[in-house]
């Protein structure tokens, strides 16, 4: 007779959606000096699988205002190193592993090294020939032919070791930290990807470990069962509004649930997923919106294939007070790495779940 297990059957794969309401109240006065109290609630959250927190908070009478931003992209243009008539001049050329040099083009995008390098192996994706892109105006063709160059750079690269990791970026225009108009990403590939990507990678291997299923795969499972957050699931991607969101607006967050890295996405995928992200710039636009962050997540080599999904998160960034130009990264985010929303995400997914449903229909 088999002895019983002593640890006994895994824990429930299940997930928590931690939220403390929080009141409070405070007194203003009409004209007449007469006071009457105001209410209001906060929202305190913590992610499911980190358990960092964050908040749903609110400015008094706040609306969005979108930036004027034409004297940044006219001041922009005369010395842009990635418009077409300098790119081929300016830019460093790659050491390519046939063993000349040059750089990656796939349609109008163009990789090569960056001059500004987060690690050894470092590179810039110039996304158009096109000095401006409104938000509102990327095609899919663009943004898929950006990532297949990407992904051909990482191609290019010696074998890696186990702990390498790709990552890609994007900040879209001065308010999300962009340092130059011309539509670009970012790309490195190294063994130190940042604290909150070691973190999710940490927690998702120790969830995996006591529950016996990929955190990622669950966590669309229950979203798209609550409904509150979910947006939509295609062949090869499964879109949510991240429950503790880093941008003020929410977080449009997208799983690549057959993948690991930016390298396994087949190229129909990537067709798919910038299918998605036009749609979601087209919303995000009609709001206001004329700036953002993009970021993949991707795991690390080794074991890791069945445990650790690739991931996406789109992030709008806003002036506060586009009169002076005032940030949305505040003390909260900078120094005390507590983010915190005026828009809920299941409002966000609420306002974007039909249009991002109707982009993606006619390609699955």
């Amino acid at each position: 007779m088999k002895s019983p297990n002593p640890q006994g059957p895994p824990p429930a794969a299940t997930l928590t959606f931690e939220r403390e309401l929080r009141t409070g109240s405070y007194f203003i006065s009409n004209s007449e000096q007469q006071l009457t109290e105001v209410s209001f609630e906060v929202e305190l959250r913590r992610d499911p699988l980190t358990r960092r927190s964050g908040r749903v908070a609110h400015f008094q009478g706040f609306q969005l205002v979108p930036p004027d931003l034409a004297a940044a992209v006219a001041a922009s243009r005369s010395r842009c190193p990635f418009c077409p008539d300098r790119i081929e001049r300016v830019t460093p050329q790659l050491a390519m592993r046939s063993g000349g040099h040059g750089r990656i083009h796939v349609g109008q995008a163009v990789v090569f090294p960056n001059l500004s390098p987060y690690d050894r192996h470092s590179f810039v994706d110039v996304v158009t020939r096109d000095h401006y892109v409104r938000p509102e105006e990327f095609r899919p063709d663009q943004l898929c032919d950006s990532l297949l160059a990407a992904q051909r750079y990482f191609g290019e690269l010696p074998a890696r070791a186990d702990g390498a990791y790709e990552l890609l970026t994007w900040n879209y225009m001065p308010p999300a930290g962009a340092t130059q108009v011309h539509p670009h990403l970012q790309g490195f590939v190294t063994d130190r990807p940042g604290t909150l990507l070691e973190e999710e990678v940490r927690c998702g291997l120790e969830f995996y470990r006591h529950r016996h299923r990929s955190y990622w795969d669950l966590l669309v499972d229950e979203e798209e069962r609550s409904t509150e957050r979910f947006l939509t699931r295609a062949s090869h991607t499964a879109w949510l509004t991240a429950f503790v969101s880093r941008s003020v607006l929410s977080d449009v967050f997208v799983i690549f649930p057959s993948c690991r890295t930016v390298t396994d996405v087949p190229e129909e995928g990537l067709w798919e997923f910038s299918h998605g992200l036009c749609a979601c710039l087209r919303f995000l636009a009609s709001e206001g919106v004329a700036a953002f962050n993009l970021a993949f997540y991707g795991g690390p080599g080794g074991d890791t294939r069945d445990r650790f999904r690739l991931h996406a998160r789109l992030s709008p960034r806003i002036y506060f007070n586009p009169a002076i130009q005032g940030s949305d990264t505040t003390a909260w985010h900078q120094l005390l790495d507590e983010p915190f929303m005026v828009r809920s995400p299941e409002a966000l997914a609420a306002a974007l779940r039909p249009a991002l449903q109707a982009a993606l229909t006619g390609i699955r």
